[in-house]
C-alpha cells in the first residue's frame, strides 16, 4: 500500500508538471513542443510576455506556472473526498455514486430486483440518495478489502485527482487566453484541444470507475464471485 501510495503521489505530480509546462508555453504565446520549451529555457533572457505596457520576463512566468503546479498538487491532496466527488459528478448534494446504485438505468452486473431485494429499506425509503449511500458505505466496510473492489478504487482515486488537476488547469488556461486574446488561433487551438480533450476523457473514465466501484461492492454484496477474467463491473450481458 505504501507503494500505491507513492505511485499515486507520483503521478499526481508529474501530471502537474507535464500541465505547468503546457501552461507556460501558452502564456509566452509560443508553439506546443519540447524542442520549443528546451529553447525558451535556454533562451529565456531573450523571452518576455508583453502585456499592454508591461513586459514580464519569461524567467518569471515559469516561477508563476511551476507555482500554479505546485499549489495544484497539493491542493488535490488536500481536497475532502466530498468536494472531489462534487467536481467529479456535478451534484452538490450526495455526490457519491453509489447515491442512484440502486435505481439507475446505466448496465450493472447484475439485476435491479435483485438488490431491492436485498436491500428493501432503500426502496422503503423511495429511494432516497441519502439511504442508498450510506448502505452501500455500509457494504463497501465489509467488502474495501476484496482484490476486485481494492483495485478498482485504487484506479478511481487516481483518476479522480488527475481529473480534477486537469480541470484546475483548464481553469487557468481559460484564463490566459482571456489575457492573451489577441494571440492567433493556430496556436491557441492547440492548446485548447490538449486541455479540453484531457478534460474530458478523465471525466468520462473517472466517472465510470467510480461507478464500477459501486457496482462490484454490491455485486460481492449479491453473492456473485470475484473473477479476475470477467470484473464485476463490466456490465451483465
Amino acid at each position: 500500500m505504501k507503494f500505491l501510495s507513492f505511485f499515486h503521489l507520483a503521478l499526481v505530480i508529474i501530471f502537474a508538471a507535464l500541465n505547468g509546462i503546457i501552461l507556460y508555453l501558452f502564456v509566452l504565446t509560443l508553439p506546443f513542443g519540447v524542442d520549443v520549451f528546451l529553447k525558451s529555457l535556454a533562451h529565456w533572457d531573450k523571452i518576455n510576455l508583453d502585456i499592454g505596457s508591461v513586459r514580464i520576463p519569461a524567467g518569471y512566468v515559469a516561477a508563476f506556472c511551476a507555482l500554479i503546479a505546485v499549489v495544484g498538487a497539493v491542493l488535490v491532496q488536500r481536497l475532502p473526498e466530498l468536494w472531489k466527488n462534487r467536481l467529479l459528478y456535478a451534484r452538490s448534494q450526495y455526490p457519491h455514486p453509489a447515491s442512484d446504485a440502486f435505481l439507475t438505468t446505466r448496465k450493472q452486473p447484475f439485476e435491479s430486483r435483485d438488490l431491492q431485494a436485498k436491500f428493501p429499506m432503500v426502496k422503503d425509503s423511495g429511494f432516497s440518495r441519502r439511504v442508498q449511500t450510506e448502505v452501500w458505505l455500509d457494504a463497501y466496510q465489509r467488502h474495501n478489502g476484496k482484490a476486485v473492489v481494492l483495485n478498482t478504487r485504487i484506479h478511481w482515486d487516481m483518476l479522480r485527482d488527475i481529473y480534477i488537476l486537469s480541470l484546475y488547469f483548464l481553469g487557468f488556461f481559460l484564463v490566459a487566453w482571456i489575457i492573451n486574446m489577441g494571440v492567433p488561433f493556430q496556436i491557441v487551438g492547440i492548446y485548447l484541444f490538449l486541455y479540453g480533450t484531457q478534460t474530458l476523457f478523465l471525466l468520462f473514465t473517472a466517472r465510470r470507475t467510480g461507478f464500477r466501484v459501486v457496482d462490484n461492492v454490491l455485486a460481492l454484496e449479491l453473492g456473485m464471485e470475484e473473477d479476475s477474467s470477467k470484473p464485476l463491473g463490466r456490465g451483465r450481458k
